[in-house]
């Protein structure tokens, strides 16, 4: 019964996931050209926060067997999915989970040479915890590695934001939702925490990121590219 639960609930994740953002599954392999570009046919250790799920595992491991992932999040259940399909696509000699979060890292032997942030940033709510977030992350990067940072965007103030969420409510009822929970699930959507674009440039900048881009955009979310200064 455990099992079964577990098997629902990832799934139930991963398929809101994709209600969310459709363009889900080519949001990771937009990000897996990025690094390849960057990072050619050498041997490359990444860093990927959130890990939990493992999607990014999933997505990157199998194709590119020269990299190397070491994936944070706090959740237990989730890395447990992410080791599960770490196993079952035979990558679990080149994945190294840690439960926690960044700060938990060991000290490395040397620093990553790419590292994603995919739907994180906006479940932190203060917004001197995100600055945190994104400096450590480049302090645990070799200078000019690629990062790429995904997360939801908008000033609450705003009706655009409001416009945006309207056609996010819509996948939902596209996808077979009831008005009444999508409604419902509309509300609990704006307790993640949006800042303006031009707040998470700044905020990249600050954290001593260069050469910074928007490449991506669905919905409620948005993807920059960036190098560690």
């Amino acid at each position: 019964m455990k099992d079964e639960l577990t098997f629902k609930s990832k799934n139930t994740i991963e398929a809101n996931a994709r209600i969310s953002i459709p363009t889900y599954d080519t949001l990771f392999t937009m990000v897996q050209s990025y690094f390849r570009a960057k990072l050619g046919e050498k041997e490359a250790s990444l860093l990927v926060i959130g890990a939990g799920g493992g999607n990014e595992l999933a997505a990157w491991g199998p194709s590119n067997p020269k990299w190397t992932f070491t994936g944070v999040d706090p959740s237990k259940e989730m890395l447990q999915m992410a080791k599960n399909k770490s196993i079952q696509l035979g990558l679990e000699s080149r994945v190294r989970l840690i439960q926690g979060t960044i700060t938990d890292l060991p000290l490395p032997d040397s620093k990553f040479d790419a590292a994603s942030c995919i739907l994180v940033l906006h479940f932190i709510v203060d917004v001197q915890q995100k600055l945190k977030l994104l400096r450590t992350i480049k302090d645990n990067l070799k200078p000019g590695a690629p990062f790429i940072l995904v997360s939801a965007y908008g000033d609450p103030g705003e009706a655009e934001l409001q416009d945006r969420i309207n056609v996010w409510k819509s996948f939902y009822l596209d996808a077979g939702y009831e008005l009444s929970k999508v409604d419902e699930m509309g509300k609990v959507i704006m307790n993640i925490s949006f800042i303006p674009e031009d707040h998470i440039e700044r905020l990249l900048v600050e954290s001593g990121f260069t050469n910074i881009a928007r490449f991506y955009s669905t919905g409620l979310f948005a993807g920059w590219i960036c190098h560690a200064g």
